[in-house]
């Protein structure tokens, strides 16, 4: 019993080290768990930030673009008004140069005689013309400048365009990738919240069977004190029953000094009832009584002696002890009583009970009482 308590015992303190270690290991996952969603909370809010930040770089961006597209668009009205007078101009160029060559053919050359008497109305008119021809060169010439720096600032225009169109792409790259990051950030903190409250739910069911677990630690310490107190009362128990047992054998064995005592006595009363039946004198009987002496305890412990093969099948309760259930009767183990016989008890050759030998001596035997059907008492034959 005490083998079983203490195995008990080390098993639940061996229970109580390993769940105390998977509660230190839990506790720890969980620190290292909250600090990294903790990291990944502020990760996030910078990403947030960032792509927060490329949304407003994105906007100003377009807005640049917005306005480079409407400065290209006034640009391509300047150019196209430039063209149109261009074109104009050089329609008045042609009416002016199908003039001159309409004047200088041979029909005009009839009313020389008229050029040349009015020639200073000639010069004029040469002169404007030759004057308006310049203003238009020249003017083609602005024109043709001022297309040139059309030109000019619109394929700067168009490479500003394409480089704002890189940048928009890799901001948009940017901001995809951004979004996936924010993506698996946020799967990941969902994942994590999930292990948060499955380990939580995990803590509360540790929880719930460290307390059963208590309870029944608890059940377990009151059954070990009751069994400790029911041992205690065993110990007593023993001890009393070693003491009362000590006590019996020391009676026994006094019993057993008594009765052999008794036994020499009779033996010798015994001798000199057949010297006496033998008609011898006193003196005879006397010296009959020096010599026998020692023989008559030779023939009491023989157990091939008349008097110990009637004893063998037939005997006598010499005590009882009520209180402890057992009685001593005079056959012992020089009659062949062994340990563990059988006597039935009779009175007035009416069985009434039997026992059964617990200790056997020389000339004694203690018994327990087996069953007795009215109380035993002393002389009360056995067989």
């Amino acid at each position: 019993m005490e083998q079983k308590t203490k195995f008990i015992i080390i098993g639940l303190a061996g229970f109580c080290i390993v769940f105390l270690l998977l509660f230190i290991f839990t506790s720890s996952q969980q620190q290292s768990l909250v600090r990294e969603n903790s990291d990944f909370k502020s990760e996030n809010a910078t990403l947030l930030s960032k792509v927060g930040q490329l949304e407003n770089d994105l906007r100003a961006n377009q807005g640049k673009i917005d306005s480079i597209k409407v400065e290209r668009d006034k640009a391509v009205d300047d150019l196209r008004e430039l063209q149109g007078k261009y074109e104009s101009a050089a329609k008045a160029r042609d009416e002016l140069m199908a003039k001159l060559k309409k004047q200088r053919q041979p029909e005009v050359s009839v009313s020389q005689a008229e050029m040349f008497e009015t020639p200073g109305n000639n010069d004029v008119y040469w002169g404007s013309i030759l004057k308006a021809k310049t203003d238009l060169e020249m003017q083609l010439t602005n024109i043709r400048t001022d297309l040139k720096g059309l030109q000019i600032s619109n394929e700067s225009l168009q490479r500003q365009k394409s480089a704002l169109e890189l940048d928009v792409n890799s901001l948009r790259i940017e901001k995809k990738d951004l979004l996936r990051q924010l993506d698996y950030n946020q799967k990941l903190l969902d994942s994590m919240s999930q292990e948060v409250v499955r380990e939580k739910n995990d803590k509360i069911a540790i929880q719930d069977s460290l307390k059963s677990l208590r309870s029944e630690n608890a059940v377990l310490s009151r059954q070990l004190k009751s069994l400790n107190s029911r041992k205690a009362t065993l110990d007593e128990k023993v001890q009393s029953l070693q003491e009362g047992k000590a006590t019996v054998e020391k009676r026994l064995n006094e019993m057993d000094t008594m009765l052999t005592d008794k036994v020499s006595q009779i033996n010798y009363l015994k001798k000199e009832l057949d010297v006496v039946k033998s008609g011898q004198s006193p003196e005879a009987i006397e010296n009959k009584r020096e010599s026998v002496e020692l023989p008559a305890i030779v023939v009491k412990s023989s157990p091939f002696s008349e008097n110990a093969v009637a004893l063998a099948f037939r005997g006598k309760i010499l005590a009882i002890n009520a209180d402890n259930n057992f009685v001593v009767i005079d056959v012992g183990a020089s009659n062949g009583v062994n340990v563990g016989d059988t006597f039935n008890v009779y009175r007035a050759d009416k069985p009434i009970g039997s026992i059964v030998v617990i200790q056997a001596r020389d000339s004694i035997s203690a018994c327990d009482i087996k069953r007795s059907s009215a109380p035993l008492k002393i002389n009360d034959n056995i067989k």
